[in-house]
């Protein structure tokens, strides 16, 4: 489907307002209306689901983390309670985020991209970074340890959007903004650290797709990157190994196919019902990772198929509300940032989900909302709030705005690159 937005007259638009309120015709915006007066509420339903799955998740991080916890800090509630404090603190900025609007975010695009490289670079530093399971991805700052790759993926989005929305594919801007994106999955890998890269290369490619790019550039393109990744994995031991126990994981069960093999354990005792909650026997130190990477085979095997079914509905739902609420964005940098953020955590969520299932080989990803990690919750949470934000817009009657932008004459740039005044077309 395409979409496409002209430009509007602004005196008229304010009229058009002004015969709205039923306040006195007025030629422009000292007539007291803001045009925030006019942002409907929230999409309830896509906070719902969102808070749901919250929910859900802090029961299963309970359950799968309770025995390490244990083990580790002598309370089964230790990892609970970080968890919880994340989600506290995720969904302050949640709703905080959603009442601010998204439009001023262009002004955000490359200062946020500039800090999200600045804290990759500080992985680099021994002293500053934590390096687990042979991985540096998180920084260190007194109490607090937090992972950089995943504001690069909210960076990500918010930078492309607003390049997208006001210039063409071929226009020097964006290719400027990919090549800084490839740059940041670039150092993302040298973690290592694929699977996020992985997501950040996916939100490009939807975005890019989006943008109303030709299929055969981007399939092309795949191809040539698919063959450049598949050249790294060959020069990467452990991740070779990963292909090889993918096709075959007892062709090492004491090794690399160990995860895949008690994680298809977990999920084939589950049966239709599960076991049970808190009853799960993989979790006790046979599964690695339980309580983030492996959360999903937890879940099936303590509620079985039926529960494995009602976490992919519920995925399955707020796909369809954020791509609605992406149709209905009266804004097109509104619309690429609602495709941006949907297209991110759904991809990451199917994901996790084949791997657990060994449908793709193990990567270090986690399923959004549910797995332990209190920056990935935060700032997923944080995405949720930009799309709540754009969900807001179903009300209004507004065209895209310029003025709120990092970057003058935007306008002029778009109309130079359509003879027919037409701003961009945007793919869904």
């Amino acid at each position: 489907m395409s979409s496409k937005i002209l430009s509007a007259n602004e005196p008229e638009r304010w009229r058009r307002r002004a015969r709205r309120s039923g306040s006195p015709d007025q030629n422009g915006p000292n007539n007291g209306i803001s045009p925030q007066d006019y942002r409907g509420g929230i999409d309830r339903t896509l906070a719902a689901i969102v808070l749901s799955l919250c929910a859900f998740g802090l029961m299963a991080v309970y359950s799968a983390s309770a025995p390490e916890a244990q083990q580790s800090f002598q309370d089964s509630t230790a990892m609970l309670r970080k968890q919880t404090i994340s989600f506290v603190i995720g969904l302050f900025v949640m709703f905080t985020v959603s009442r601010y609007d998204y439009r001023h975010l262009k002004k955000f695009a490359w200062p946020l991209t500039f800090a999200a490289i600045g804290m990759l670079g500080l992985t680099l530093i021994p002293s500053l970074s934590v390096t687990t399971w042979g991985s540096s991805r998180w920084i260190q700052l007194g109490p607090i340890q937090f992972q950089p790759s995943e504001i690069c993926k909210i960076a990500t989005i918010v930078l492309l959007s607003s390049g997208f929305s006001k210039y063409f594919w071929w226009h020097q801007q964006i290719m400027l903004r990919l090549i800084v994106v490839l740059g940041m999955a670039g150092v993302i890998v040298k973690q290592p650290d694929l699977g996020s890269a992985s997501m950040i290369m996916a939100s490009l490619l939807a975005l890019v797709y989006a943008s109303g790019v030709n299929s055969l550039l981007i399939f092309g393109s795949m191809g040539i990157g698919g063959t450049f990744i598949w050249h790294h994995i060959q020069k990467t031991p452990y991740q070779m190994a990963r292909i090889e126990t993918w096709l075959n994981p007892y062709l090492h069960p004491q090794k690399e196919g160990w995860n895949i093999i008690q994680a298809q354990l977990a999920i084939g005792s589950g049966g239709w019902f599960g076991q049970g909650f808190g009853r799960s026997l993989q979790k006790l130190y046979y599964l690695p990772v339980q309580h983030a990477d492996f959360i999903f085979a937890v879940i099936a095997e303590e509620f079985g198929l039926i529960g494995c079914c009602t976490i992919i509905a519920l995925f399955a739902l707020f796909g369809y509300y954020g791509f609605k609420n992406a149709l209905k964005a009266k804004t097109l940098f509104g619309r690429f940032l609602a495709i941006g953020i949907t297209s991110e955590i759904c991809t990451q969520a199917v994901v996790n989900m084949m791997v657990t299932t060994g449908l793709t080989p193990v990567t270090g990803i986690t399923l959004p909302f549910i797995s332990y990690g209190g920056t990935s919750l935060v700032i997923t949470m944080a995405m949720v709030g930009i799309l709540l934000s754009v969900s807001r817009d179903r009300g209004q009657e507004e065209d895209e705005e310029g003025d709120d932008d990092e970057e003058g004459g935007d306008d002029d740039n778009r109309r130079a690159q359509s003879d027919s005044g037409e701003l961009a077309t945007t793919r869904i």
